[in-house]
């Protein structure tokens, strides 16, 4: 969990007043950051956080590609940098999709530029247009990125399951304030010779560093252009 991701939760919850039982796919914490428990972010509304093995943050064992949950259980279903991490994953895009409720919503973020890591093993990597088709079941889709649009450090979906006509609104507003959450920064090194480097050997080697506070929200289109 970094604070990209919770703010994008955070932000989601606020524009998109979320409903429960909240389902969290991939719950375990696995770095103990005090960020990465969500829980308190969803006062009153039950919540079950799964994974593929016990520990904190996990109430019960499940695989994302074989949930055991009922058909439209979840109100809210949270797939926070786990897509990456699945052989199978169109099963598990498939049991996204199938537990999320009628008005419901899930938020599914994955890693792009990001360093080969375990939990156990890293499989995928998925552009924006990707993750937008693979969750083109939704009826709203809302898909983004962050850092530069040809090379984006994270990748993340939003599915709504149920038609909406101000979907470009809530595009812009869900990106607004996640900016207004999201306070990391590269270290003030790692930016300066993103500057010294850029000069030197050209700026596209280092555009992650010099468009980090670039984050794009869009609004998936039903003919595939995105």
């Amino acid at each position: 969990m970094d604070g990209l991701t919770r703010a994008l939760v955070e932000a989601a919850i606020e524009v998109f007043n979320p409903s429960g039982p909240v389902l969290e796919i991939g719950s375990r914490q696995v770095q103990g950051l005090a960020m990465a428990d969500l829980r308190p972010l969803f006062p009153g509304v039950e919540y079950v956080g799964c994974d593929m093995e016990q520990g904190p943050g996990v109430d019960r064992i499940e695989h994302i590609e074989a949930l055991s949950f009922a058909d439209g259980w979840a109100g809210t279903v949270l797939c926070l940098n786990v897509l990456e991490h699945v052989w199978r994953f169109r099963e598990g895009v498939y049991e996204i999709v199938r537990v999320t409720a009628p008005e419901g919503l899930a938020l599914v973020t994955t890693a792009f530029g990001f360093d080969i890591h375990g939990f156990p093993r890293d499989y995928w990597r998925f552009t924006p247009g990707a993750l937008a088709r693979l969750f083109e079941e939704f009826e709203g889709v809302l898909y983004g990125w962050q850092g530069h649009a040809k090379a984006p450090r994270a990748v993340f979906v939003l599915g709504l399951k149920a038609a909406r006509d101000d979907l470009e609104d809530l595009a812009e507003a869900w990106r607004r304030r996640t900016l207004e959450r999201w306070d990391e920064q590269p270290s003030a090194w790692k930016r300066f010779g993103a500057g010294l480097g850029g000069t030197i050997f050209g700026k596209r080697y280092f555009r992650n560093i010099r468009h980090w506070w670039n984050l794009a929200v869009r609004v998936a289109r039903e003919d595939g252009d995105d």
